[in-house]
């Protein structure tokens, strides 16, 4: 009998999250404290990495780790001979853009990237690990702080371990670890069914007895639990996951039900291709209830069977996507079948709407579009961010010929990706006229 060789998955919901940061701004890539708390998860920075080529390459080393295996150890001696080409190794002597002085600093060495690489899987997993929580907390309501036992643990994260709190219990917005450099603390999911065999109950609200600490980069004073190290004092995966400042931009006629209907279906289908990979659609009717909903699978993650027939007047869809760009080719069937308005969202948490101004005629300016905008084909083949670049910019086009209202909240990695190419967004909705 021939042997089976069972590999592990790759953590999708973690890789996602990496995925989705963009670079911090050159101006807060100086010093850690630069880039803070909730930032971090919208902004990839390593201190003293200044250059877009260094800090990408120490990210995709990162990425690779979570994407296709293999140790650390082998990834930073990857890494390390071609940070030592790009000339960002060792100390070296650099100026501080907050206070204008010239320091001496460490750039690479085994050492830093040890940190480095531990700091971002570790928060990568948490994060991807939040994501996991927030899909099934329905059936596994509660949340288990669990310390491992070993030499190098901290005495002050003792206090933590085994206590038990229900997943929306604010204390995991300050507690969640990782709560420091190579904290090695996790969390449990449990169920009803658990907590009743094992006699547990809801601990009472943790004293976290936070103390203040001042960041002598920006002169902001906050308060910090004692034991957690400053910065790791907030939940990387919930800010991560959090929509709302983004519903709000793209839907700023609507109510606050609607909105908050919105954002729940959003996240819901958002969640369920982070875990599978297959995307998923939603469509309300005109009151916002639910009435139809098909999802992809992994083999065929695309491919979703709708009976337009079925629809209501005043339908609107909700989308979420397996990659990122802005509509699909289904933008163009959702409006012609008479949807209001469509709404989707991609894994990097940027969402994209479009209201329907001209039903019936979509189709057509999409092919107008396709052939006008043939000439730019072979550049944005080249890109790795072509097909979020011409879908971009069609949706814009489509804007201008009246056919749709577009909005769109784009994650910081999507905002950088589309910055980079303005010029070629604008060749290409000018070549459409």
């Amino acid at each position: 009998m021939t042997a089976i060789e069972l590999l592990p998955l790759p953590h999708r919901e973690a890789i996602a999250y990496l995925r989705s940061k963009g670079f911090a701004p050159p101006e807060q890539r100086f010093d850690y404290r630069d880039v803070w708390l909730e930032e971090h998860a919208r902004s990839w920075v390593v201190a003293k990495a200044m250059r877009d080529d260094v800090t990408r390459e120490i990210r995709d080393a990162v990425t690779r780790v979570l994407e296709e295996g293999g140790t650390v150890r082998a990834a930073m001696n990857d890494l390390a001979p071609k940070l030592q080409r790009l000339g960002w190794w060792g100390r070296s002597t650099m100026l501080d853009p907050v206070t204008g002085e010239m320091r001496d600093v460490q750039l690479g060495s085994m050492r830093r990237l040890r940190v480095i690489f531990d700091t971002n899987l570790r928060t990568a997993h948490a994060a991807g690990h939040w994501a996991a929580i927030e899909r099934t907390k329905r059936g596994f309501p509660y949340l288990q702080y669990i310390q491992i036992d070993r030499p190098t643990k901290r005495h002050d994260h003792r206090r933590f371990h085994d206590k038990i709190w229900r997943v929306d219990d604010p204390i995991w917005k300050r507690i969640y670890p990782p709560n420091g450099y190579f904290c090695g603390c996790h969390v449990i999911q449990r169920t009803e069914g658990w907590m009743r065999r094992n006699n547990r109950t809801v601990d009472a609200p943790a004293e976290l007895d936070e103390r203040p600490w001042s960041n002598e980069r920006t002169g902001e004073i906050t308060a910090v639990p004692r034991g957690v190290d400053p910065g790791f004092d907030s939940n990387p995966g919930a800010a991560w996951l959090d929509i709302r400042e983004a519903v709000d931009r793209v839907m700023p006629e609507a109510g606050i039900e609607q909105r908050a209907t919105a954002q729940g279906i959003l996240s819901g289908l958002r969640a369920q291709t982070l875990a599978r990979g297959a995307e998923g659609l939603a469509i309300v009717d005109a009151a916002g209830r639910p009435t139809m909903a098909a999802f992809g699978t992994r083999e065929a993650p695309t491919a979703l069977s709708v009976e337009w027939s079925r629809l209501a007047p005043g339908a609107a869809s909700f989308r979420s996507y397996a990659d990122e760009l802005a509509f699909g080719e289904d933008l163009s069937t959702a409006f012609d079948v008479g949807l209001r308005s469509v709404t989707a969202i991609t894994p990097s948490g940027a969402l994209w709407s479009a209201e329907n101004r001209e039903a019936g005629n979509t189709a057509a300016l999409y092919q107008a579009f396709e052939r006008q905008a043939a000439r730019y084909r072979a550049e944005l083949a080249a890109l790795a961010e072509g097909r979020l670049v011409y879908t971009h910019a069609r949706a814009l086009w489509l804007e201008k010929q009246g056919a749709l209202t577009y909005r769109y909240a784009l994650s910081e990695r999507v905002r950088q990706a589309l910055a980079r190419n303005a010029d070629l967004v604008r060749r290409l909705v000018e070549a459409a006229e």
